[in-house]
């Protein structure tokens, strides 16, 4: 056995050792057998470290009973029932799975209960027993449908049995005893369930490699019927207080202990460990077919499943290396050399180096080790070469490949020499690589593998082909170790997972628990192809990993939607799945499908073409916002082990959107814009239309206006022309003749016509030279007029006006208003014989025009087509206007008001 050693060396003055002393301290020499048993407590997350017994239901689920309640794990979390949530206690004492419907549980003081494990809740209190008191119960061996109830009375000391029937668990049924029998009465027969003593028979486990049995508090391990050991703390049991085991349906045994949470030894379990508080390790090596590792000083050994010695070199000790009978130390003092005989380490010489050795390879009888800060060197016999890396010469670390040597930075990335040491290329960031934190690298045939933080390089032909990150399955922060195995698989040891390499994704085999709790971080990993194991420490422990006996867990079940929730309201699961443009927070909620605290499984989604997703909640999908439009969202389960399974139908929904950019809405818009369309350059058409009428309306007008002003000239100036000359030819004939006229005609006759002549033209002009006037210009001319026009003391004229608003005219609505109140006044000057014409207007918000005399008058009915009348409503009708007639034996009424 290799002794710890501490040494004293001393230098003369020629600087030539002479001596080293070993002293054997036997306080540090220990031998430490292997565990193969896992634990899992409160660090782990386990709601306590009291576990009274553990039950796999129907459904494969564990069930824990505890001093804090019922125990189970579910979505990768432990989930406890007390108190608060409806047990009846919370110290579970004893419990049994019926492996139908759920659990059969005793609680301290409390009493028998069922509880229903797809509902979680009690659902039957059995009746009080008395002064019973539950000793134990199982399930009865020679017929399953039965649980079997054995109690002692603590007053009488008289034991008790009792059955339950798993398909009436209602019932409670006494049992009796004959000939070291405990029978059922039947109807016709009595029903054999065991044997008198099967209720105290120990608890009996079969394993492929042996046999556990639990006799009182203590697990013994046998093999062909022998006791081989015991499972106690010192093998890596959590306590020796074991209260309960239990053989799952995959072989597995669970251990629940009183304080030590619970233990499990795995069926085909492919490594074994070595616990430890702390632990930092900066080399590992096998040599010889033993584990050697540096830590903290000390060279461990391991060998055969134990650690057989615990050797400190010393405290600054960086690095080692062993060749044949040689080890090679590395340090903060430099190179040291040692040779071994025996339990004796003999000092050779020193390379002093103070800026530290980071790691030392043997390669043609030459040493090469690498340095902090100084380059490398290469040790041939008593001479020492110094190189440099012209990237950088701060080396952490230093691997033979098959291009030659791969010198590793923390900073600066990789550089790749050949085996004549000569620098061939420089790999980093800026070609390529996603870190230049750079911890391992492994030559594969042609392809360099590149290990970085939190992902891995292939480097082929000078340039980066591909990375694994974590979409590629990369799981941790830093890459440990990468090597091919003697099957030709290739791994890669990060400090949180060891990871197999199928095709171009890595799968996390979780399924080999290299680490108990989040705390703890691997460290250094090596690989022995001559035993095909891999050597892992963590902060914690060491593991030693048969990979030949992994066996990866192809079992993954697929998860099935639940419910859906839009902004907290449960929402339709058909076949047609919509979702409002108000609907901001939108939740798909799946089933259950990881219940084993022994493995992880992992949800992820895709939708439409996407990448494939982890779920952010172990059950839930959050979606916010989701933009309108159609989604085909895939939901996947993937286990520890890398293995998936599809959810076997796609969920299809639709996000609606705003009304806005809805098909209907989009059809009724561009109906309505078609209709505005329409309306659009219909107006545009009717404005053509009314401008052309207008155009029409005005030329017409014109010519009417043109015939009107004729007309008038001929029948009015003219008639009155006419008459001018005939008086004036009277007057001149009377006055060359001296003859006295019939009919008295004076000067004043020829001046009355023509002062009539005179009105009528200014009239006529003032219509035509008036562009727009006002109802009060307009008034005071007509009276003008109509005073010239009436200018007889047989008809008397009477003006009234009440204009509050002076309303403005274009010249065509004030030409027309005149010419219509012309007509009327010379139809009663030519037809009325009225001896009195009174005109009155009115404008306020409307304007009304009165012309009325004290004439002969008409019958209105009798209007004839070609009439001025008519022609006058013609007018008043093409102005907005309308004209009443208003006509009886007293005179006549004319009214002209605004529409």
């Amino acid at each position: 056995m290799l002794a710890n050693f501490f040494y004293k060396y001393l230098y003369s003055k020629n600087k030539k050792v002479v001596g080293l002393f070993f002293i054997v301290l036997s306080s540090f020499l220990f031998s430490q057998e292997a565990s193969i048993i896992e634990n899992i407590t409160e660090t782990e997350g386990l709601p306590s470290n009291y576990v009274f017994n553990a039950n796999e239901d129907q459904n494969g689920v564990i069930w824990l009973g505890t001093d804090k309640g019922l125990a189970t794990y579910q979505d990768g979390k432990w989930i406890t029932l007390d108190v608060d949530n409806g047990m009846p206690g919370n110290y579970i004492n004893k419990a049994i799975s019926d492996k139908k419907n759920g659990l059969l549980i005793y609680l301290s003081e409390r009493g028998l209960y069922y509880f229903d494990t797809n509902k979680r809740r009690i659902t039957l209190k059995y009746p009080s027993l008395g002064n019973l008191i539950l000793r134990d119960f199982k399930i009865s061996n020679y017929n399953s449908n039965y649980i079997l109830i054995n109690g002692v009375n603590h007053k009488t000391n008289q034991e008790k049995f009792y059955a339950i029937d798993i398909n009436n668990v209602k019932t409670f049924i006494p049992l009796y005893i004959e000939q070291n029998s405990i029978f059922l009465k039947g109807k016709n027969s009595k029903i054999k369930l065991a044997d008198r003593d099967f209720l105290l028979q120990n608890d009996k486990i079969v394993l492929n490699r042996f046999t556990l049995e639990k006799i009182e508090n203590t697990i013994f391990i046998k093999q062909n019927g022998k006791i081989k050991d015991t499972l106690s703390e010192k093998n890596g049991l959590g306590n020796n207080s074991i209260n309960h085991i239990l053989k799952t349906s995959k072989n597995d045994v669970i251990i629940s202990t009183l304080g030590g949470g619970i233990s499990i030894i795995r069926n085909n379990n492919p490594k074994i460990t070595f616990n430890h508080k702390s632990i930092n390790a900066r080399r590992i090596l096998t040599f010889q077919n033993k584990q050697y590792i540096l830590a903290d000083g000390f060279l461990y050994v391991i060998q055969d499943d134990k650690i057989l010695s615990k050797v400190f070199l010393r405290k600054d000790a960086l690095t080692f290396h062993l060749d044949g009978d040689f080890l090679y130390l590395g340090s903060f003092a430099g190179l040291e050399t040692y040779k071994m005989n025996g339990n004796q380490l003999q000092f050779i010489d020193l390379f002093p180096f103070t800026a530290g050795v980071s790691k030392i390879l043997k390669f043609n009888n030459q040493i090469i080790f690498t340095t902090y800060g100084g380059g490398f060197f290469v040790k041939n016999g008593n001479s020492v070469t110094k190189y440099q890396n012209k990237p950088f010469d701060n080396i952490e670390n230093f691997f033979k490949i098959k291009q030659g040597f791969g010198l590793v930075s923390y900073e600066s990335g990789l550089s790749i020499l050949n085996e004549k040491l000569n620098f061939i290329s420089h790999v980093s960031n800026k070609n390529g690589l996603h870190s230049n934190f750079v911890t391992t690298v492994f030559a594969d045939t042609d392809t360099v593998y590149i290990g970085a933080r939190k992902g891995i390089a292939q480097w082929y032909n000078n340039k980066i082909v591909k990375t694994f990150k974590a979409e590629e399955g990369f799981s941790g922060n830093l890459t440990r170790l990468i090597f091919r195995d003697v099957k030709n698989r290739i791994w890669v040891l990060t400090d949180k997972d060891l990871l197999l390499k199928t095709k171009n994704i890595l799968k996390p085999i979780g399924s080999i628990r290299i680490l108990d709790n989040k705390e703890d971080l691997i460290l250094k990993g090596d690989y022995s192809s001559s035993n095909q194991k891999l050597t892992v420490v963590s902060k914690n422990k060491i593991t030693i990993i048969d990979l030949d006996k992994i066996i990866p867990n192809a079992l993954v079940k697929s998860t099935e939607i639940s419910k859906i929730l839009h902004d907290g309201e449960l929402g339709n699961l058909g076949e047609k799945i919509y979702f409002e443009d108000h609907n901001r927070d939108i939740q798909f909620v799946f089933s259950s499908v990881d219940k084993n605290f022994l493995g992880k499984t992992t949800l992820f989604y895709k939708i439409n073409d996407d990448a494939w997703k982890p779920f952010k909640e172990p059950r839930t999908l959050k979606f916010s916002h989701i933009d309108q439009g159609k989604y085909s969202l895939q939901i996947k389960s993937v286990n520890e082990d890398g293995y998936e399974k599809m959810m076997p139908n796609k969920i299809e929904f639709t996000v609606l959107g705003p009304f806005y950019i809805r098909w209907w809405f989009i059809v009724f818009t561009l109906l309505v814009a078609g209709l505005f369309l329409y309306n659009y350059v219909n107006e545009i058409n009717k404005k053509k239309y009314i401008k052309r009428l207008n155009q029409l309306r005005v030329k017409h007008q014109l010519e009417n206006e043109r015939k009107r002003i004729s007309r008038d000239l001929h029948d009015n100036i003219g008639a009155y022309v006419t008459s001018l000359i005939s008086k004036i030819d009277k007057l001149k004939n009377s006055v060359n003749e001296n003859i006295e006229p019939k009919n008295e005609i004076s000067c004043d006759d020829v001046r009355l016509d023509a002062e009539h002549i005179l009105a009528l033209l200014r009239q006529t002009i003032w219509i035509l030279g008036n562009k727009d006037t006002n109802i009060i210009a307009l008034y005071d001319n007509f009276k003008s007029y109509a005073r010239k026009f009436l200018q007889t003391n047989e008809i008397k004229i009477i003006f009234e006006e009440e204009i509050e608003n002076n309303r403005k005219f274009d010249a065509t609505t004030g030409s027309g208003i005149f010419r219509i109140m012309q007509e009327a006044l010379q139809n009663i000057y030519k037809h009325a014989n009225a001896t009195k014409v009174e005109v009155n207007v009115i404008s306020k918000n409307k304007i009304i025009f009165y012309i009325k005399d004290n004439g002969r008058g008409f019958n209105p009915n009798n209007l004839r087509e070609g009439n001025g009348l008519i022609n006058m409503k013609e007018r008043a009708r093409e102005l907005g206007f309308k004209l009443n007639i208003y006509s009886d034996s007293s005179g006549t009424t004319i009214e002209l008001y605004e529409m």
